[in-house]
């Protein structure tokens, strides 16, 4: 899979699931020319703030809902 496709699939795994929690996201612009590896510094925050709301949810006492849909809609299954 190109880094940039595998940056844009995860990129929209992050959206979706910031969605269904209810949590503002907003991921960034990729400025990467060329081929990448798919993830970079950038991916890599936005991927910790986004664990790190999640968690807060969960200590608020909200349930958090990730579900395999996510992965199965980009053909990620395991």
């Amino acid at each position: 899979m190109e880094g940039m496709t595998k940056c844009k699939i995860l990129k929209g795994i992050r959206q979706r699931i910031a969605d269904i929690n209810g949590i503002a996201y907003e991921p960034h612009t990729c400025i990467n020319v060329g081929n990448c590896t798919g993830t970079c510094p950038m991916c890599e925050k936005e991927l910790a703030w986004l664990d790190e709301q999640l968690k807060n949810k969960i200590a608020e006492g909200h349930r958090v809902y990730v579900t395999i849909k996510e992965f199965e809609q980009y053909g990620l299954k395991q």
